[in-house]
């Protein structure tokens, strides 16, 4: 089912998530560290339908009091589509235990010299680890910016709040297309999950959001990552990181 929001409901979304992000008690009535985005087979499919850019763009609104997040898709140029309506997902609660499995295969390289004479003068044996040619975070590192959040995300938007007027709050994120527009074959589900990132750039904590990938047939999930060696590799937040890309939806 392709759950969806009219554009002028999505604009009024979004506007009142501008309002209410000063206020904590209002966000802390409304944001349950402990919930989740959920995306269906269909969702996924719309946006890899319309999207044509490396990007896609997501916006936080509030919805009939609920946080939801809109999926924004992008032209071949970055802009947004301008459409009469938009997939959208509230926060729900995980139906399951997520069973993360990531797998590093190793390489064993066996070097024999055969010398001129045809007598094996030597011989080793060497393991080597998995490359990576991107910045690619791991299971446990992108656990751990999930748990940080779950555990300190109240604290952080009232520090937020209460010292910078929630003008710091995220209004907007821009997503690698990779981290839901392919989802591997068989997956009927992509879970959004918030996460904080310390970035070394504004040497403060920045929200982000991770996507899991969840195969119903084999109970198990995977994070879905961007292999694209020149994009980034994590959904980053406007505020702060509003340079790139055009976001309608804010004028």
């Amino acid at each position: 089912m392709l759950i969806t929001l009219t554009k002028e409901e999505c604009i009024s979304a979004i506007k009142t998530w501008k309002e209410v992000k000063s206020d904590y008690s209002k966000i802390e009535s409304i944001i349950n560290p402990q919930l989740v985005f959920s995306f269906n087979r269909e969702q996924i499919d719309w946006l890899s339908k319309l999207n044509k850019y490396k990007n896609f763009h997501t916006y936080i609104g509030v919805h009939r009091d609920e946080l939801i997040l809109i999926l924004v898709p992008l032209d071949q140029s970055g802009t947004e589509l301008k459409l009469s309506e938009y997939s959208t997902s509230s926060l729900i609660p995980l139906a399951i235990d997520l069973k993360l499995v990531e797998i590093e295969e190793t390489t064993k390289i066996k070097t024999t010299v055969l010398s001129q004479d045809l007598k094996i003068s030597s011989y080793t044996e060497e393991f080597k680890l998995p490359t990576e040619n991107r910045p690619a975070v791991g299971e446990k590192t992108a656990l751990q910016e999930i748990e940080s959040w779950s555990n300190e995300c109240h604290d952080w938007f009232y520090c937020e709040c209460f010292d910078f007027l929630g003008k710091r709050i995220f209004n907007t994120f821009t997503v690698p297309f990779e981290d839901l527009g392919k989802p591997e074959e068989g997956i009927d589900q992509v879970i959004c999950i918030f996460a904080f990132k310390i970035s070394v750039l504004y040497k403060r904590q920045i929200p982000t959001l991770i996507f899991i990938a969840l195969d119903d047939k084999q109970l198990g999930a995977q994070i879905i990552r961007s292999t694209d060696d020149n994009s980034y590799d994590w959904s980053q937040p406007c505020p702060p990181f509003c340079k790139e890309g055009n976001f309608d939806f804010l004028e």
